[in-house]
């Protein structure tokens, strides 16, 4: 099969390799759509993967032996530490995941658990249910958060995942949903969904005051996290979805903001998809992040596509994330067609 393998930092190669062998309760997934995250791009441009060679790719969809299309979730829980046992499977301790500590979605063929596969309903395409993965992420965030109908949400960083959470909080009932950035070009999509109030957040604090029922801060770096609590009205709850850039540093007089506004602080990881083992998605079961988002898709409530920037084909990945890296471009979201 064709696939993309990082050999080493720098070194990623678009050839033939043998394909998977399927083990007990694993399943071979053709491969339809790959978008590339940008922890792709540091992936092969800087920090590597946990081995080399390593077929690369975390956002993907395809179709299972049976014809069914599905989104694949690409955490493989070990099932045994604390967190599996309680199915917190998102905080596994000992996890193993396609893309980056094993072969992912830019290949033919992925090799994957039956559990991971997570159908995808009628009129979702391929590209979007490979979107499933960032999206859940935004997801997850918006309901850790708790939000209740009538809230203000405010969402730092208009990325993939921001712009998906901000789609969310409407869909929850949101009244206000204000996503910020400093990029326009970000900005200019986030109006096109319809967010009018798309801001700049340089100046933000300034120019909002403290207005957010619910603040997420979608960037990783330690002005925007410090940028979140500001934004936050007293009671309010204030999310960490971003990777952290930086070492964090939160002011003295800001620590004291948090105490005087009594904030809710909450860190989120990933998303949920998995059920405990030979478990099954019964009527009326709370759905998982992973099943909401595809339901949001199905009806009409997210909308994925226009975030789609770039569609290529496999061979041509190697110079795209070259191109990625350089940062004289921008893009959106990658699809990359397997």
């Amino acid at each position: 099969m064709k696939a993309a393998v990082l050999h080493a930092v720098n070194d990623l190669r678009v050839e033939i390799v043998p394909d998977p062998s399927p083990g007990p309760n694993e399943t071979l997934v053709r491969v339809q759509a790959c978008g590339v995250c940008s922890s792709d791009v540091h992936r092969v441009t800087r920090d590597g993967t946990y081995r080399f060679p390593t077929i690369i790719g975390h956002e993907y969809a395809g179709r299972d032996e049976s014809g069914r299309l599905v989104a694949v979730y690409p955490l493989i829980p070990c099932d045994a530490c604390e967190q599996c046992r309680a199915g917190r499977f998102q905080c596994c301790a000992n996890y193993n995941y396609t893309g980056s500590r094993c072969d992912g979605g830019f290949a033919e063929l992925v090799r994957i658990p039956r559990r991971n596969l997570v159908p995808v309903p009628d009129g979702v395409s391929p590209q979007e249910a490979a979107m499933t993965e960032p999206a859940a992420v935004g997801v997850h965030a918006m309901r850790a958060a708790k939000m209740k109908t009538g809230d203000t949400v405010l969402i730092i960083g208009s990325g993939t995942i921001g712009l998906i959470a901000a789609q969310t909080a409407c869909a929850m009932g949101a009244a206000r949903v204000i996503p910020m950035d400093v990029a326009e070009e970000r900005l200019a999509i986030a109006r096109s969904l319809g967010f009018a109030e798309a801001a700049n957040s340089r100046g933000a604090a300034e120019a909002l005051g403290p207005i957010g029922d619910v603040v997420v801060e979608m960037v990783g770096l330690s002005a925007t996290y410090n940028l979140a609590i500001d934004l936050a009205k007293s009671g309010g709850t204030v999310v960490f979805t971003g990777n952290i850039a930086d070492d964090l540093t939160i002011p003295r007089k800001r620590v004291s903001t948090i105490l005087r506004k009594e904030l809710t602080i909450l860190g989120t990881w990933n998303s949920t998809a998995l059920r405990p083992a030979g478990a099954t998605n019964q009527s009326g079961a709370e759905p998982t992040d992973w099943e909401m988002t595809l339901r949001l898709q199905a009806e009409g409530k997210i909308d994925l596509k226009p975030l789609i920037s770039h569609n290529i084909a496999l061979d041509a990945l190697p110079e795209t994330i070259a191109r990625m890296a350089s940062g004289k471009e921008t893009f959106g979201k990658v699809m990359v067609s397997v």
